[in-house]
């Protein structure tokens, strides 16, 4: 699968979205306006009793307006105001389930595990890690992701799923949800579940009705029963609620069943242990509790699971059935479930570092990335060249200490700090007293204790460190966040002449921390071809062929570049001059370049690595830059790492 391609396809995917909730307000308004004018005519019949020749009349233009806009209008505050809520990111969704976010510090083993595997996938898929929470009022077995964005995506996990499921069988769950934050499906998902809301409205205030009037048991100034004729409406309300929530399966169904089979094969495509992911889903299928969450939200965000969570198990189930689920994964499955009614404990050896544990050679030799790089940038965006291996690797070769601080939050700060710190002695003795004037001499020290184990680091350790402290950054209070970035800015600009990677390095933290702090909006897609962006590609390729060198390299390898841009666009611009790429100009061309759709993104990434792997090698600095250049315009490139040099 190619997840670009995917992330096209889900804006795509968005109108069909709103033709499905437009026809939910259409059929819903006319089964209400069928309630209202069926009262009426009872009414105006008992008002005339005795009379004869009284004519039931179901068409009233006006009637029909009223009801019709006000339906309309109930629905629409309802979803745009669940939309809104939603905005604060994956965060609200699993809070309202119920969810608590695991403490990055926690000894639990089941917690670490389930921590370890996300980080994991998240240095192997190249994204910032997502918070995880637990569910642990659910027993049953079951996932999600939710977010409206890579910066705020959280990964919930039921109790159950945690205690249930070995380490293989986590990583082919976590590796599916990750599928839905890579291929666009998570942020539909989001809209989804907005859009729901508002359809089920109806239902909801009719459910209201009848609880108030049945014990209300008022009666108008003649004696008359008003409570029992309104909560007779109130139930009709409710049967033409139900309507809505038929349009909203509906709706779920339609976007989520397909997207499921393919989130099941980028999952075994991650991993290369199809095992795994069918032992969960057999698990799942011999469980008495299932799948089955206890929230009242599950149905509204039953699209959103790993496994579908409703009574709808076929036509309207948000979900392939699981049989047919584990056969497309394993064609000679016996038909049989796995029965596990007890928990399993997670063994020590299996999350043991300490057995994994590599020295500083041994993390230099892991990465040859003039070969590596090459094989990534040409299978960019594919499922099948993303590897959880990777991931693993990496996560297991980090220093301990460099990931217990990215866990802590007065650590994760001072780790950024240290990665921000100059190399010259002057300038670093000035930002570690700015540090402590400003944060505390405890601060301070962490951060030049930490610069100095970082310096000379390969990059794939530095962005899967920063990957992994992201979660923790978005811990911090407002006021924490608003001093942290003030101070991310200060230091880049310390030394009166920014570093191309301290500003890229700033830009990328700030940008993923930004969907946790603030409302940031979505790039529309402005430029669809790579040509339409002109000066702003060009900036960008000109900059990356200037890391070569000067002179003839620099022209070599903006050459090297131009191959690719030419073949896509027929033209060959001339090679702009480092006075017209500055840290502005480079901004400026970054955010337009995230105006465009994936497979442009694409595209000006590959005529990056082009520049840079010109001369046969890659630096690490090089790494660096093309890999935060890619996170900025959103396309997570996952680490060069050759895996057939580790033992």
């Amino acid at each position: 699968m190619d997840f670009f391609a995917e992330q096209d396809k889900a804006r795509a995917r968005t109108r069909w979205l709103i033709c499905y909730f437009i026809l939910a307000m259409l059929g819903t308004s006319l089964g209400l306006y069928a309630v209202v004018m069926g009262a009426k005519n009872y009414l105006m019949s008992s008002s005339q009793a005795g009379s004869y020749g009284v004519v039931p009349n179901f068409w009233d233009p006006q009637t029909l307006l009223y009801v019709m806009g006000g339906t309309c209008g109930v629905i629409l505050i309802g979803s745009l105001g669940k939309l809104a809520s939603l905005s604060g990111g994956g965060a609200v969704v699993a809070r309202d389930l119920g969810g608590r976010p695991i403490d990055p510090t926690t000894q639990d083993a089941d917690e670490r595990r389930v921590l370890n595997v996300v980080e994991e996938m998240s240095i192997a898929s190249g994204i910032p890690a997502p918070q995880v929470w637990v569910m642990d009022g659910e027993e049953a077995i079951n996932a999600f992701a939710a977010g409206t964005e890579p910066g705020n995506a959280v990964v919930g996990v039921t109790r159950g799923c945690i205690t249930r499921l070995n380490r293989s069988e986590l990583q082919g769950v976590v590796a599916h949800e990750f599928s839905h934050i890579l291929n666009g499906d998570m942020k539909l998902n989001m809209r989804l579940m907005g859009w729901i809301f508002g359809v089920i409205m109806i239902g909801l205030l009719g459910r209201g009705l009848m609880r108030v009037m049945y014990y209300s048991g008022g009666r108008d100034r003649d004696g008359k029963n008003v409570g029992l004729a309104l909560l007779v409406i109130g139930v009709a309300i409710v049967i033409i609620g139900s309507i809505g929530e038929f349009f909203a399966r509906l709706i779920q169904a339609a976007i989520s069943r397909q997207r499921e089979f393919l989130a099941d094969a980028s999952a075994v495509q991650f991993t290369r242990d199809p095992e795994g992911l069918a032992g969960a889903l057999k698990k799942i299928g011999g469980l008495s509790a299932g799948s089955e969450l206890k929230s009242s939200m599950a149905g509204e965000a039953s699209h959103m699971f790993f496994s579908g969570s409703g009574i709808f198990n076929w036509g309207l189930a948000s979900h392939p059935p699981l049989p047919i689920r584990i056969k497309k994964l394993q064609a000679d499955w016996n038909g049989e479930f796995i029965d596990e009614s007890r928990p399993v404990r997670s063994r020590r050896d299996e999350e043991s570092r300490a057995s994994r544990q590599a020295s500083k050679e041994e993390r230099d030799n892991t990465f040859f990335s003039a070969v590596q790089a090459a094989a990534v940038l040409e299978g960019l965006g594919q499922s099948e060249t993303q590897n959880a291996e990777k991931g693993t690797q990496v996560h297991s070769l980090l220093d301990q200490s460099w990931v217990d601080a990215a866990h802590d939050r007065t650590g994760a700060r001072a780790l950024i700090y240290g990665l921000l710190m100059a190399q010259e002695d002057g300038v670093q003795r000035e930002e570690a007293s700015y540090l402590r004037k400003v944060l505390g001499a405890d601060m301070a020290e962490e951060a030049s204790h930490l610069k100095d184990q970082l310096h000379g680091l390969h990059s794939s350790y530095k962005i899967a460190l920063i990957d992994v402290a992201l979660p923790t950054l978005r811990n911090l209070t407002a006021e924490e966040y608003t001093e942290f970035v003030d101070v991310t800015k200060w230091m880049i600009a310390s030394d009166a002449r920014v570093d191309l990677f301290e500003f890229m390095l700033q830009r990328m933290v700030a940008r993923h921390l930004a969907g946790s702090f603030t409302r940031r909006k979505e790039a529309p897609v402005i430029y669809r071809d790579l040509g339409s962006l002109g000066q702003h590609a060009l900036v960008i390729l000109s900059t990356m062929a200037g890391l070569s060198g000067s002179g003839d390299s620099s022209h070599a390898a903006y050459k090297s570049a131009m191959s690719v841009y030419s073949a896509v666009t027929g033209q060959s611009p001339a090679q702009l001059p480092p006075s017209e790429c500055s840290l502005d100009r480079i901004g400026e061309a970054l955010d337009e370049c995230e105006k465009t759709t994936a497979a442009v993104k694409k595209q000006l990434i590959f005529a990056c690595g082009q520049a840079v792997m010109q001369d046969g090698k890659v630096t690490s600095r090089e790494a660096e830059l093309l890999r935060s250049v890619a996170d900025a315009i959103g396309i997570p490139v996952p680490p060069f790492v050759d895996l057939s040099q580790v033992s």
